[in-house]
């Protein structure tokens, strides 16, 4: 398995072109601990990779779409009992919000969010639940944007799993609506590395219910 394992995440740099010492770090990395000067130090590095990626600089120089930040308008409430935004925010996981970018006009939405080491399935590997989860949120907020109350759920969600997604590192998850009514999107999405390599393609399927009124999620 050690073996397997071994050879998976030294092809996978190839082909990523990672450094040896950036393999390294991502399934070997130290963590700080709570409330002392280094895990402020780890924050501070987290959000500044995030900050200094390639596509948060390309997506800023697009006017066309809107920033902002996952979780931080959300209520506490919301952000307590929330899978993403709250279970798993901390060292090691979630350190700091991803950053969104939005085309209201197209229907688009750009999800870029730093994976720490703590959510791996094998060392250095991003667990692939992790991923569908983080796929169902990222295309759930683009299937909101033409719906009328902002809210929906997931009906139907198909996920290609087309690469290793290794962990302490930033990712981002693009998402477009290709058809929609009043209480219906259909959405595709693709997982990419911080070079551009593909790593994972969905599509899905998010309706409003009829019987029961949603809140709305604009700002999750």
């Amino acid at each position: 398995m050690i073996v397997a394992t071994t050879t998976v995440l030294v092809g996978a740099a190839l082909a990523y072109k990672f450094t040896p010492l950036q393999i390294l770090t991502m399934f070997q990395e130290k963590l700080p601990e709570a409330g002392s000067p280094e895990e402020k130090a780890y924050i501070d590095r987290v959000e500044n990779q995030l900050q200094q990626s390639r596509i948060v600089k390309q997506m800023r120089a697009n006017p066309d779409f809107e920033e902002r930040r996952m979780w931080v308008h959300a209520a506490d409430e919301y952000r307590e009992r929330a899978f993403l935004a709250g279970t798993l925010r901390g060292v090691g996981k979630f350190a700091v919000p991803g950053i969104v970018f939005v085309n209201e006009r197209t229907n688009e939405s750009v999800s870029v969010i730093h994976i720490g080491s703590r959510l791996s399935g094998f060392p250095g590997i991003v667990h692939g639940g992790l991923i569908g989860a983080l796929l169902d949120e990222a295309l759930a907020r683009a299937a909101i944007l033409p719906l009328p109350g902002k809210s929906a759920v997931t009906a139907n969600l198909n996920i290609n799993y087309r690469a290793p997604t290794f962990t302490n590192q930033v990712i981002t998850i693009k998402a477009h609506v290709t058809d929609f009514t009043t209480n219906k999107s259909l959405v595709t999405g693709r997982v990419e590395s911080a070079h551009g390599h593909l790593l994972a393609e969905a599509t899905g399927v998010f309706v409003v219910p009829k019987k029961f009124k949603l809140k709305s999620l604009i700002d999750m």
